[in-house]
């Protein structure tokens, strides 16, 4: 394990888990995960041979060891590096697969990202507001899933087992 995944441990099992999910979900459709290059720099995941190239999104908290918040996600501009942020359009087609209570939602960022930007423009800890990390260079904002659904291009429901 990398150091981040090391210190992380608990966010990258979160992530695997509901990437796996998502794959069980779309059994037959779906066609491979992404190499560590293309999930890196180009963020996504999964190839579906339906929806085409899906980034994960497990679901968030609003603090680092909260509970799970069902009613908000978050919405990465920039990386910790400062580089385009997985949210940022890149040229690539592709979808992010959020996932909510009972379902997965997925939005094409080259169509919500010029929108968030609009909203999201001062920084403060809540609903559309920018968050930067000290000693980092990321730039994320914290959006209310109802955007999420009014922007979706698809919505996969998860059944209850």
């Amino acid at each position: 394990m990398t150091t981040a995944q090391t210190k992380y441990k608990s966010s990258f099992t979160e992530g695997t888990a509901t990437e796996q999910e998502f794959i069980s979900l779309r059994g037959d459709n779906f066609v491979r995960r992404a190499e560590r290059k293309e999930d890196i720099h180009e963020h996504w995941d999964i190839l579906d041979k339906e929806l085409g190239k899906i980034d994960v999104k497990a679901p968030k908290r609003q603090y680092r060891y909260g509970p799970l918040d069902y009613s908000i996600h978050w919405w990465e501009f920039k990386n910790v590096t400062g580089n385009k942020g997985w949210g940022t359009p890149n040229g690539v087609n592709r979808h992010i697969a959020f996932r909510l209570e009972d379902s997965f939602v997925l939005v094409n960022p080259e169509v919500v990202n010029s929108i968030l930007e609009d909203k999201c423009k001062e920084h403060y800890r809540g609903i559309w507001g920018l968050n930067t990390r000290k000693g980092r260079s990321d730039l994320a904002a914290m959006i209310p899933v109802e955007f999420l659904l009014e922007h979706s291009s698809h919505i996969l429901e998860v059944p209850h087992e």
